[in-house]
């Protein structure tokens, strides 16, 4: 009888083991699909981005600090403005970390922001630009105490 019991515990731990080691597995599939899925909307944002001609053409003027840039419609300003903003809910959402978002986009959101050429009739103290301005702010600091670690860079 002693014997029965003993090979009960041993199937018992047994089978606690194959269940911890399935909770591990689970939980380290779950979070690379989370890691594949945060760079699968992280490089759809990219690709739009670079495939926007208007975007594009706004880029090459700010580059340039032409006041050019003045004459863009306010709609397509508006809408440039308004991707960033959909960077900064993505980066408040945990999709992209903050560095990356940095990295890869923060130097045209601060640019256009303080350019008066391009954001001259933008109210920007409104508060429908808050998510933008806290975006330009916080990219800001980042790029204040810049400095590259490669484990930043990752999803």
């Amino acid at each position: 009888m002693q014997e029965v019991s003993q090979w009960v515990h041993i199937a018992t731990l047994i089978g606690a083991l194959v269940a911890l080691i399935t909770l591990i597995k689970g939980v380290f599939e779950y979070t690379r699909q989370g890691a594949q899925k945060r760079a699968d909307h992280f490089f759809e944002l990219r690709k739009r981005y670079k495939e926007n001609e208007k975007f594009m053409e706004i880029i090459a003027l700010l580059d340039n600090e032409d006041p050019k840039v003045a004459e863009i419609p306010f709609k397509q300003r508006r809408d440039f403005l308004g991707f960033y903003e959909e960077i900064a809910i993505a980066v408040n959402s945990g999709l992209v970390r903050a560095p990356v978002a940095h990295y890869m986009f923060g130097y045209y959101a601060i640019k256009c922001w303080e350019d008066e050429n391009f954001s001259g009739d933008v109210h920007k103290d409104s508060a429908y630009w808050a998510l933008m301005s806290s975006f330009v702010d916080r990219m800001k600091a980042i790029e204040k105490g810049f400095e590259f670690n490669n484990r930043d860079y990752r999803f």
